[in-house]
């Protein structure tokens, strides 16, 4: 058997993430497991018991990067450990592209690499054009989340492809507690999102303001302190917002809708964790009509994909899908979906 080292950007509880430590617990259960990242924080990965972290150096001072000596030395530290454990395994496991420095290093040590790629940069700057150029030189077996994600890449010769769609795992299912949809009261509107502006998180603020009737819930990959920095503006009575949450069933069992909001011409969506989530729970989603999320939620069947830029279509799409006739018919479509996805 392979000895692999697994490769990822941060240890937090964003979609990237769980997805990998989904894999690790659904397929590696039986031994334990190297991941590489860039902090020593909280996360999915860390709720794993087969999972033991190595950190990359990340020097800061009173919580922010160093400028020039932060970037510089861990990248320099990222580079020593990909070398010194490539001694050790066989294969490199890259979870996104942005661990370019384990490409590298492995091309260099000659061993098998495996990338898992999750995103397609809209916006790109120096760190991202140099991740997607180490990417499209590397020979690797390339596993995309979607086949949207997979044709936004150049083919490579000598590179296989492989479309694997996202699951959740028996930990995750085990907890699912669907509510009888005569039970609902199709009132609460809830969104799962990184801390960003490309997640569309102020239209999410936006359509609460103009929907006082409706209760909305926005849980945030970051921590208070900085959900506060973020949001400068007041935010509406009917909006209760969540830090990171380990555990999201709780909040789930109480919704009725899922959006996501995410701006196609900053991020565009390649598959959506939480909306597969919310398909669980028999939960409709709103989502881009561009994209992965295209391919969990078919229009009008278990959800809506629209214009998510536009807030009137939001809010008519909000409306729509908890109306009776509508509502009952996309929560057992989204049931029924799902089990293609399980």
């Amino acid at each position: 058997m392979d000895k692999l080292l697994f490769f990822h950007p941060r240890n937090d509880y964003t979609g990237s993430t769980r997805v990998l430590a989904n894999i690790l617990e659904m397929e590696y259960f039986n031994q334990q497991v190297f991941v590489v990242v860039n902090n020593v924080e909280k996360g999915f990965l860390s709720q794993l018991s087969n999972v033991k972290i190595i950190p990359i150096y990340y020097p800061l001072y009173k919580g922010n990067r160093i400028f020039l000596i932060t970037p510089i030395l861990w990248r320099i530290h990222a580079f020593y450990l990909a070398f010194k454990y490539s001694f050790k395994v066989d294969t490199f496991y890259i979870n996104t592209i942005v661990p370019y420095y384990a490409a590298i290093i492995g091309t260099i040590r000659r061993k098998k690499i495996i990338y898992h790629i999750h995103e397609k940069f809209v916006v790109k700057n120096c760190h991202t054009k140099v991740a997607e150029w180490v990417f499209n030189h590397t020979k690797a077996t390339r596993i995309f989340v979607s086949k949207y994600l997979e044709k936004q890449y150049p083919v490579r010769k000598g590179c296989p492809s492989i479309v694997k769609y996202n699951t959740l795992p028996k930990s995750f299912l085990d907890k699912v507690n669907v509510v009888p949809i005569e039970e609902r009261h199709r009132n609460t509107i809830i969104m799962i999102a990184s801390l960003s502006k490309v997640k569309g998180l102020f239209t999410y603020v936006d359509v609460a303001r103009k929907m006082p009737d409706y209760r909305f819930v926005l849980i945030l990959s970051a921590n208070k302190e900085k959900i506060e920095n973020f949001f400068v503006e007041t935010l509406p009575n009917n909006l209760t917002i969540y830090p990171s949450q380990s555990d999201i069933h709780p909040l789930l069992r109480k919704a009725d809708l899922m959006l996501n909001l995410s701006i196609p011409s900053l991020w565009i969506e390649t598959f959506g964790m939480t909306i597969l989530e919310a398909m669980a729970y028999g939960i409709p989603s709103i989502v881009p009509n561009v994209g992965g999320p295209t391919e969990l939620i078919i229009d009008g069947y278990n959800g809506y994909c629209i214009d998510v830029t536009d807030v009137d279509e939001i809010i008519f799409s909000i409306k729509r899908a908890l109306t009776d006739i509508d509502y009952w018919s996309l929560v057992e479509n989204a049931l029924n979906r799902f089990a293609l996805f399980s």
